[in-house]
């Protein structure tokens, strides 16, 4: 009985290690992502050993260590650390239409709702871009940067404040990530939208790789600029390229202490356990921050509120 409980408590310890892993290999990124699901395995296992070994809760100590990783973990994301509002803030979303299935009314109702001031609109069709606009889009967020494509690469940004374009992270044949200077009123910021390479075994080295490139752009940024990277990372906090990214910005979702959040798989047999979209920002804080359903889509729309120091 033993050795059982050891063994497998062993194996629990290797899954909640791959969260330190960083390395490229084809399936390992997917393993990272369901982190939160191996976290919670920790803890259930932990429980179930003290319960079925109390008289020899000795042999429970090494599974309640290994607990005690996610529990740590959890706890980080639960405090908040925002500020108060003002009539100075500026409100940034993200959302990934899916191909363009994304409910158009309900992207611009939430346009309304969060009083968005720019949105970044990844898998953005150009049959769903004029959906969207017809929904009244094009009223509330006029000025854009970036376009309309087939299947996953479109990428947009749009805001209600004047924008020009800094640079375009175009990859070949797949996923926009443009990057935009937002002339706002109380000063300017920059907004990168991000969709790097999903980690699907064909193009993981590509995730990897684009995830450190937009870890390096971040730093050649001038330091005393407003900075956003919003859109859909493919990527979580399980995974050391996201936490390299990361490093040094603020994610508006842990600054909020939203704690588990799950942003896909939405509409799907299998509930949502990761967050892959998020808000990060540098030279500035957070007001607020959250997520909402978007029939049509498998992303959670994210947005944050943000007191940015321009």
């Amino acid at each position: 009985m033993a050795r059982i409980c050891l063994a497998v408590t062993v194996i629990v310890a290797v899954g909640v290690s791959t969260r330190w892993w960083d390395t490229s290999g084809a399936r390992l990124p997917v393993v990272q992502a369901a982190f939160p699901v191996i976290g919670l395995a920790a803890v259930a296992w932990a429980v179930l050993l003290v319960v079925l070994l109390r008289r020899k809760i000795v042999f429970a100590l090494p599974a309640l260590a290994v607990a005690l990783v996610p529990v740590a973990l959890a706890a980080s994301a639960m405090g908040a650390s925002t500020v108060a509002p003002t009539d100075n803030d500026e409100v940034i979303a993200a959302s990934n239409l899916e191909f363009g299935r994304a409910d158009p009314e309900e992207i611009v109702e939430h346009i309304r709702a969060l009083g968005v001031d720019t949105l970044v609109l990844t898998e953005l069709t150009p049959d769903a871009a004029d959906a969207i606009d017809a929904a009244g889009a094009s009223e509330l967020l006029p000025h854009r940067v970036g376009s309309p494509q087939l299947g996953a690469d479109g990428t947009v940004i749009l805001s209600r404040h004047s924008l020009s374009e800094v640079s375009a992270e175009h990859v070949p044949g797949l996923f926009d990530q443009p990057v935009a200077i937002v002339q706002a009123p109380t000063g300017d910021y920059v907004v990168r939208a991000m969709h790097p390479y999903p980690p699907t075994p064909n193009l993981v080295r590509g995730w990897h790789r684009q995830l450190g490139e937009a870890a390096d752009w971040v730093a050649e940024q001038p330091a005393q600029t407003p900075l956003v990277l919003a859109g859909d990372f493919n990527a979580s906090q399980a995974h050391p390229a996201y936490r390299r990214l990361a490093e040094g910005l603020v994610d508006a979702q842990r600054a909020a202490g939203s704690g588990w959040v799950r942003t896909w798989p939405q509409g799907s047999s299998i509930p949502a356990f990761v967050q892959l979209d998020h808000v990060l920002v540098r030279q500035g804080e957070v007001v607020d921050a959250g997520s909402s359903t978007v029939a049509g889509t498998d992303h959670a729309l994210v947005w944050a509120r943000l007191a940015l120091d321009g």
